[in-house]
């Protein structure tokens, strides 16, 4: 399904899209009672959670529709803007936030609501925020380093903090969500009885909770614990796996990570990195001859997020099958699953048997493009001279170096500084 292509709105469509957005969003605030200070204030003193509820409700919605709208294909996740996390900037602005919330009664967006129904203490605490606003450029010289360094974790979201994928996350938010609100109702219910008697201003109707059925409520707590589970569940993939396996499948098509046995060599005998070797061939292939250090590792394994996530971040990772096909499919899933530094074995063992394997068995064919196409006389392993060549004794082939590395790496050259 193709998403709706908004492009044709041009500029004055756009703004007339984004004042029908605002003007809807301050209408819902304004029907919600958001416009009354002592409604909002209310919920620092527990006699009515409405703002808890409607706002994170608001936010539940919004990122099960998000994550629905990754499935359909018609979001990339990684494109959408995602603030810089700053932590002692935010946890300081969240508490001055708060302060001013609970003693003028609103934040800027409901002041806002409040003065455009003519509320004179909204249009107060709207001219405050503007008042903020004008200090701020002129005092931001004094706190600049730390307002722009201090806990500076760049785009930060939370599966990435917490290590757990996209879905996961998005099920424990709807979880947490159920339970505040079963807790909201809980504390109506306790600390309801001390509210004034007082009547808001526009708040006539019942509370919701009285004019709807607790099998409503059941309904939609079902409703959003089904979303949360299907995105759980894969039916919505993880946003970052889905851009870094795209980005990886068209940078082994271009073959940008594909390395020419040379290049190996000269990293297996470079002692300034970390390489590690895998070698996704099944036992019997793998038995018969592999390079030297190269661990057999199951197609199955490169799957597991948590065995990926554990290998070092700066190693030099070469994935290897006896063609490229299978260590291709190996390498996207690495790449998917956030791991940096992978490379692939031109040709794959096939290949480097090409090029180091002179006498040592003989040459089979086979239409499958990813057989092995060499006859040992004995399975061997790494026991085979061609296991590990000798750097020096081998002529030095001509290569294209592929390889990035996040180190700095040290010429060694030789003595007296020759």
């Amino acid at each position: 399904m193709a998403p709706p292509d908004l492009s044709s709105l041009g500029h004055a469509g756009n703004i007339l899209l984004s004042l029908a957005i605002g003007f809807t969003f301050g209408f819902i605030l304004e029907r919600a009672g958001f416009g009354d200070a002592r409604k909002l204030a209310a919920q620092f003193y527990f006699y009515d959670q409405a703002v808890l509820k409607v706002m994170f409700t608001a936010i539940i919605v919004a990122m099960l529709l998000l994550f629905t709208t990754v499935q359909l294909g018609w979001l990339d996740f990684e494109r959408v803007w995602v603030n810089p996390t700053y932590i002692w900037p935010g946890i300081i602005g969240g508490v001055l936030l708060g302060i001013g919330f609970i003693l003028g009664g609103y934040c800027p967006g409901t002041s806002v609501v409040a003065t455009a129904t003519l509320k004179v203490d909204g249009l107060f605490f709207l001219l405050g925020c503007f008042l903020g606003i004008f200090a701020f450029g002129p005092t931001v010289p004094l706190f600049h380093a730390f307002w722009e360094r201090a806990g500076y974790l760049g785009r930060l979201t939370i599966p990435e903090w917490l290590g757990l994928s996209n879905g996961v996350v998005v099920l424990l938010a709807v979880l947490m969500a159920l339970t505040m609100f079963a807790g909201a109702e809980w504390l109506e219910s306790h600390c309801g009885k001390k509210q004034p008697s007082q009547p808001i201003s526009g708040d006539s109707h019942p509370p919701l909770r009285e004019r709807l059925s607790g099998k409503h409520f059941a309904a939609a707590a079902l409703l959003l614990l089904a979303s949360g589970l299907a995105i759980c569940t894969h039916l919505v993939p993880d946003p970052a796996e889905v851009r870094l396996r795209r980005q990886a499948e068209q940078e082994i098509a271009s073959r940008q990570r594909h390395i020419e046995p040379p290049e190996l060599l000269d990293l297996m005998h470079n002692n300034q990195i970390t390489l590690l070797l895998f070698d996704v061939r099944d036992e019997a292939d793998y038995n018969l001859f592999h390079l030297v250090d190269a661990k057999r590792i199951s197609r199955d394994q490169f799957q597991k997020t948590k065995w990926a996530k554990g290998l070092p971040a700066d190693a030099i990772k070469v994935v290897m099958s006896n063609g490229e096909e299978a260590a291709n499919t190996a390498a996207v899933e690495l790449i998917a699953r956030g791991v940096r530094n992978v490379y692939i074995l031109a040709g794959g063992i096939n290949h480097w048997l090409d090029v180091y394997g002179q006498g040592i068995g003989k040459p089979l064919h086979s239409t499958h493009a990813d057989a092995l196409r060499y006859e040992f006389p004995a399975a061997l392993g790494a026991n085979y001279p061609a296991a590990d060549p000798d750097r020096w004794s081998t002529p030095q082939l001509p290569f294209t170096p592929k390889v990035h590395f996040e180190k700095p790496i040290i010429k060694i050259s030789g003595g007296c500084g020759g």
